[in-house]
C-alpha cells in the first residue's frame, strides 16, 4: 500500500471515515494500543485497517499479521509497499512524508492513527506528542477520545420497542 492507495480505499469505502493504525510486532506501544483501535469499530461508523510497516515478504510481517489475526480474526491488514533498494525505516519515513498533511508534525514513530474522510483526504496523523501529557503511555484511550473520536461518526443506536 502507498499513501495514494490509502486515499483510494477511503474514497471507495461505504463508511464516512477510514482509520488506519501503523503496527509492528516489535513495537511495544503498538501491542498496548491495538485493543483501543479495534474497539472503535463497535461504536463508530468507520472502516479499520491495520497497516504493517515491515517489508512485504519479511518474517516480521508474517508474525505481525498472525499476531493481529489471532486476537482479531476479522482484521483487515495492509502492508506498506516496499520501495526498491530501501529498507523498512526509509520506506516508512517516505510513506509518512507523503501521508502527513502540513498542519501535522511528521514524526516517524509507530502506533499511529491515520484518519481519512470519504473524499480520501487525511484528517489526522497522530504521533507520540499527542499523548505526552497523558498519565500512562500504555493507555492511548485519552488521546483517542480527545483527537481521534471527534473526527468519526458514531453508529446509530437501535432502540428496542
Amino acid at each position: 500500500m502507498t499513501a495514494d492507495d490509502l486515499s483510494c480505499l477511503a474514497k471507495n469505502s461505504e463508511k464516512p471515515n477510514t482509520l488506519f493504525f501503523s503496527f509492528g510486532k516489535w513495537c511495544t506501544p503498538c501491542i498496548y494500543h491495538i485493543p483501543t483501535f479495534f474497539v472503535i469499530e463497535k461504536f463508530y461508523n468507520v472502516d479499520l485497517y491495520v497497516l504493517l510497516v515491515d517489508p512485504e515478504s519479511h518474517l516480521l510481517t508474517k508474525e505481525a499479521r498472525d499476531m493481529v489475526l489471532e486476537a482479531y480474526p476479522n482484521a483487515k491488514i495492509l502492508v506498506i509497499k516496499d520501495m526498491e533498494s530501501k529498507g523498512k525505516s526509509k520506506k516508512y519515513k517516505d510513506f509518512l512524508k507523503k501521508i502527513t498533511p502540513a498542519q501535522f508534525e511528521n514524526i516517524d514513530d509507530m502506533s499511529k492513527y491515520i484518519v481519512l474522510n470519504k473524499e480520501g483526504v487525511v484528517q489526522l496523523v497522530t504521533n507520540y506528542k499527542d499523548s505526552e501529557k497523558d498519565p500512562d503511555w500504555k493507555d492511548d484511550k485519552p488521546m483517542v477520545k480527545r483527537i481521534v473520536l471527534p473526527l468519526l461518526e458514531k453508529k446509530e443506536t437501535q432502540t428496542k420497542e
